[in-house]
């Protein structure tokens, strides 16, 4: 329910200096907002043009398909010695980055 408007003129003026602060505090708000949403959007920029950087790079490219040849070439049981190394290796990465 919104309130009648007084007829008193202090009572108008504060009314009005009410209304002004809180559209004021709304727009501060609204423009913080937008600030931590645009470099939100910022962050994820930067990691997509790593990411493509990454990808586009001929040196990435070679390795990711050697890799894929090595895979494909290579039968089940080496192929299950060197995953089974790189989950070793993968786990003490993880562990070193907690020290």
């Amino acid at each position: 329910m919104i309130p009648r408007i007084p007829n008193d003129p202090a009572l108008r003026d504060q009314r009005k200096a009410d209304l002004l602060l809180a559209s004021g505090l709304l727009r501060n708000q609204a423009a913080m907002d937008l600030d931590d949403l645009g470099e939100r959007a910022d962050v994820w920029g930067r990691r997509y043009r790593v990411v493509k950087g990454w990808v586009t790079d001929p040196t990435v490219l070679a390795v990711a398909g050697g890799a894929a040849a090595f895979f494909a070439a290579s039968g089940k049981h080496s192929r299950g010695r060197v995953w089974r190394g790189l989950k070793w290796l993968w786990m003490a990465w993880k562990v070193y980055q907690r020290r």
